[in-house]
């Protein structure tokens, strides 16, 4: 009779492994699955839903995160941006009022990418500094798009994607986040209101000799910077993949020629 329940018992065990082995290999196929890049129209009103993979800047860690994005709020969005009224100035100013108009209008629409990106900062146990990290090699992994004023068949888009006639040129942060169309300032954009979100101390520098925008980060480390009173922002280049904190890319590496745009006033 014992080896009837002894034999009973090894059939359970076996059995119980068995379904957990075959648990985890769905799961993993489901998550694999759930991380491959790229989005689908989930109904008749251009809903999307995201699906995203992307890796640190040294490649030691991936990420995954899924969102929906809503036509109707993205287009809200676009109006908004197309309202911005702005004065003649410095470029910078200029540049800086329009920028903290979009990052004002944004915050309470992108909460939800916050908080997802903040859980897998504690599921991954990140530091401060890989945090900030997460956030940028996010934006850093979606391919660069030309975001234009004019007609996209008016202008040497390189053979990069690109989307015109529209009022600034650039996107607001949601707009981006819907339809992945990001140049310089769009992607800078929406990295500063998520970080600013996220209680760092972030700025965002524009070049009018460059013809360029890019985030800059108070943060410790070493490199390329700006001072600003008596703090030290280093530069992020947030428009390919692999750029580093502190690294400005050698065609647009000269500091004098970068001007503090919008800045955190903590």
């Amino acid at each position: 009779m014992k080896g009837i329940i002894r034999f009973l018992f090894f059939i359970v065990v076996v059995y119980t492994l068995l379904t957990s082995v075959i648990s985890l290999l769905k799961t993993g196929e489901v998550d694999k699955e759930y991380c491959r890049d790229g989005f689908t129209v989930i109904n008749t009103e251009n809903d999307r839903r995201h699906q995203r993979e992307w890796e640190s800047v040294n490649y030691s860690k991936s990420f995954c995160a899924s969102y929906e994005s809503v036509e109707k709020v993205s287009l809200e969005a676009g109006k908004k941006r197309n309202d911005i009224i702005y004065e003649l100035d410095s470029y910078e100013n200029v540049w800086g009022k329009i920028y903290r108009e979009l990052v004002l209008d944004s915050k309470r629409h992108i909460d939800f990418l916050v908080d997802s990106l903040q859980d897998i900062s504690l599921q991954q146990q990140l530091s401060r500094e890989e945090l900030a990290e997460l956030v940028v090699t996010f934006v850093q992994d979606i391919p660069y798009s030309y975001v234009r004023v004019e007609d996209c068949s008016e202008t040497d888009n390189k053979g990069k994607p690109c989307i015109g006639k529209i009022a600034l040129g650039l996107l607001s942060p949601y707009e981006f986040l819907h339809s992945l169309y990001g140049d310089c300032d769009t992607r800078a954009v929406l990295i500063y209101t998520i970080l600013e979100e996220l209680a760092f101390d972030p700025m965002i520098v524009v070049s009018n000799e460059y013809a360029h925008a890019m985030l800059a980060l108070n943060m410790p480390t070493a490199g390329d910077h700006l001072t600003y009173q008596g703090k030290n922002y280093y530069f992020w280049e947030t428009t390919g993949k692999g750029w580093p904190l502190g690294m400005l890319p050698p065609n647009s590496n000269n500091v004098k020629y970068w001007k503090v745009a919008l800045v955190n006033e903590i």
